[in-house]
């Protein structure tokens, strides 16, 4: 006999998580009932997760599942091996050094149970990683989204103009129904800022959504971190995460456009400036250049559009940055 579906498929992508893994599973299976499933994949971590996984899926026959890469591919590919493998009906991803908070499970299932929404959120908290060095815990309560709460919204432009105005793209806030995520749509293997490549393409899929502003996640504050160790290969990456994402809206509002022009427009003004506090490989005109060009081909507004558009709101100070570093670029074209 085939198995039930479970309504619930949490997907762990390991690699160097040894001292948290414990923990992470033990607030997720505290919880969990016979519907969800926890689905990990060893990306040929070189500690002692192998073990730890072996024993989880011994002592949870029925919860637990266990993939292993033979190399080490990177978090795409673990993530995108991990989507292939699930049999949830909803898909929430959850990096094994976080936490679940204790009622998470409980409300989700019931807002699932109520509303059936093809895209959900929550809210997380942060907390010092005890273990090495980091900063201090800025947030106790951190919103994933910048929009209506407590019901089911039928506006896609809304779901994508209050992610990206709250600037928190990655997966563990977003449980997502995996009927909507194209086969064609997985996480760019062998680069970092995968989460912002991917969950603004795959709101565009979403009918409907639903925000649950409660804490669910308690995020772990690493000094190992991908954003407290920007190199120039990163920004190279966060760069690139949106090419293409402009074209998508054409038939989108005037509203969101801006805002999705807006998040682009930082997005290039953030890396440029750290990008110049750093020792890229190649000549910080020609890098800059790059990422200008990337900037253009993100936005669905163009440069001039954006600084009109900044003017018209009133936001001088941005317009004058964004000005600064056009000129910057334009100075060095070729």
């Amino acid at each position: 006999m085939s198995q039930p579906t479970p309504w619930l498929s949490i997907l762990l992508p390991v690699y160097g998580v040894e001292p948290y893994i414990a923990a992470c599973a033990a607030s997720i299976l505290s919880q969990a009932d016979e519907g969800v499933e926890l689905v990990f994949v060893d990306d040929a971590s070189p500690d002692g997760c192998a073990s730890l996984l072996a024993e989880l899926q011994t002592a949870h026959p029925d919860r637990v599942r266990l993939l292993r890469h033979e190399s080490n591919l990177g978090i795409s590919a673990a993530r995108n091996s991990l989507l292939d493998a699930a049999r949830g009906d909803y898909l929430w991803f959850i990096d094994p050094d976080d936490l679940m908070e204790p009622v998470a499970l409980t409300e989700l299932k019931a807002i699932i149970d109520a509303q059936a929404p093809d895209w959900l959120m929550c809210d997380f908290r942060s907390f010092n990683d005890t273990t090495g060095r980091a900063r201090r815990a800025r947030h106790v309560h951190q919103a994933s989204f910048s929009g209506p709460a407590g019901r089911r919204c039928e506006d896609t432009d809304l779901l994508v103009r209050g992610l990206l105005q709250a600037g928190q793209l990655h997966p563990w806030s977003k449980i997502i129904r995996r009927a909507i995520w194209p086969a064609t749509l997985r996480f760019p293997v062998g680069r970092v800022f995968e989460d912002l490549a991917v969950f603004p393409r795959l709101a565009l899929h979403a009918r409907n959504f639903y925000y649950a502003p409660q804490v669910w996640v308690a995020y772990r504050q690493r000094a190992d971190s991908t954003l407290a160790n920007l190199t120039p290969a990163k920004l190279d990456d966060w760069t690139s995460a949106l090419v293409g994402f402009g074209d998508l809206l054409k038939h989108s509002s005037a509203e969101t456009r801006f805002v999705a022009a807006h998040f682009s427009a930082r997005t290039f003004l953030r890396a440029a400036k750290r990008l110049s506090r750093l020792k890229p490989p190649e000549p910080l005109a020609h890098t800059l250049q790059i990422f200008a060009q990337r900037w253009e081909a993100s936005s669905p507004l163009t440069a001039q559009q954006m600084l009109g558009a900044y003017l018209r709101r009133g936001w001088f100070w941005r317009a004058l940055q964004l000005r600064f570093w056009l000129r910057r670029w334009r100075a060095h074209r070729s």
